[in-house]
Formats: structure tokens, C-alpha cells, sequence
């Protein structure tokens, strides 16, 4: 038998959820109204699922999610808000949760979209879906249009680099001098329009490089 845990300042709202939520299955569900005993209940019954406000008294559903994260409880949460998605709705995906239901909504559609939740899948508007799929193909973009800026040897160092090597290391798997390798770094952070040459170490992931270095070769 699996916890359910509805995190709401209103009564009636947690009286109405439980009513959603108790013919979905045999599961233990409580309630609390406030952040701090919110966060007790979670570290003690870890629970699957959390119906989370986030406008609550002594912590705020935002900061919970946080704490979630750093905890490291798998538990899935929908954020059931009166707030505006346009707003939250994106905040709440990137610190963790995995739907995102207005109180302007029809409550009986939040049972849907907790059998969804459970089954591994996210919900958030689609508006935020698109924004996020937009983004992602910008960035990664991005980073290939820099990566082509490099040659293939300067493409190599800059992987030697992202895997932590240091100048000798790099110049003796080359056979290059450390000289070499130090006027690679200079082209490198010129091309990629860097200030500082511990910039090249955190400019892209390791499999950022890797994938690029694949597809052109």
C-alpha cells in the first residue's frame, strides 16, 4: 500500500481531492496545510504521489520541490495551483514536478491526469511543452554551429579538455609540445569567444563533443 499526500491550506480542497484520489485504488492518503509539516510527512512516509499547492504558509510549494530534489525521494508531484500556469507552470517542471492543474480546471480531470503522472508520463500545457522543444533545438543548435567553427585538431584538444586533462597529458596523447597545445587553447577560446581559458573545461558537455565529433566524421 502506496502514500498519497494532498499539500493544501483549504480543507474543503483537501476533502475534495481525497474524494478524486481514494477511488483510484487501495492507497493511504493524507493531508497537511502548511510546508513545514508537509516536509515532515514526505521524509516519513515517502510518499508516491503529492498533490502540491504552492502558495502555503512556512514554505511554499516551490521551495518543497527543492527540498525533494536535494532529498532524493522519488515521489511524483502535481502542482494543483490557483496561480497562473503562464507563470509557474515552467518553473514547477524545472524544479521537479511532473504535472502542472489549475484550480480553474475541472477537478475531476486531476484523477486522469494522477493515473497519467503514475504511469511515468509528465502534463504540463502544451504551450510549455513547445517553449521547452523550441529552446532545446536552439541550444543544441548553438552549440553545433560553435563546434563547426573548429578545426579537427582543435576539435580534439577541446575534447581532451572537456575530459580534465591537462596541457601535458593532451600534448603527449598528440605528440605535440605543451607550447602547441597552449596556442590550440588561444585559437579555442578566440573562435568560441571565451575570456578565461577554465572557460574551455565547462563550455559543453563531454557528450555534447563526442556526438558532434561522430557526425562529422
Amino acid at each position: 500500500m502506496s502514500t498519497w499526500l494532498i499539500i493544501d491550506d483549504h480543507p474543503a480542497i483537501c476533502f475534495a481531492i481525497k474524494a478524486i484520489l481514494t477511488p483510484l485504488g487501495d492507497n493511504t492518503i493524507i493531508s497537511v496545510s502548511d510546508g513545514i509539516s508537509a516536509l515532515a510527512q514526505i521524509k516519513e512516509k515517502q510518499p508516491q504521489l503529492i498533490i502540491l499547492d504552492i502558495m502555503l504558509n512556512k514554505m511554499d510549494g516551490l521551495q518543497i520541490l527543492q527540498h525533494l530534489r536535494q532529498l532524493e525521494i522519488p515521489s511524483k508531484v502535481i502542482i494543483y495551483t490557483s496561480l497562473p500556469a503562464e507563470t509557474y507552470a515552467e518553473r514547477a517542471l524545472r524544479a521537479g514536478a511532473c504535472g502542472f492543474f489549475g484550480k480553474d480546471q475541472d477537478i475531476n480531470q486531476l484523477a486522469t491526469m494522477c493515473q497519467l503522472v503514475l504511469q511515468d508520463y509528465h502534463c504540463f500545457p502544451d504551450f510549455i511543452t513547445e517553449k521547452l522543444l523550441t529552446s532545446s533545438t536552439h541550444e543544441i543548435n548553438d552549440k553545433k554551429s560553435m563546434l563547426a567553427k573548429l578545426s579537427d585538431r582543435e576539435l580534439t584538444v577541446l575534447r581532451y579538455l572537456s575530459n580534465g586533462l591537462s596541457n601535458k597529458e593532451i600534448a603527449d596523447r598528440l605528440i605535440l609540445s605543451n607550447k602547441t597545445i597552449s596556442t590550440y587553447k588561444s585559437r579555442l577560446m578566440e573562435k568560441l569567444q571565451l575570456s578565461k581559458p577554465e572557460d574551455l573545461v565547462n563550455l559543453l558537455d563531454h557528450q555534447d563533443i563526442q556526438e558532434y565529433s561522430h557526425e562529422v566524421q
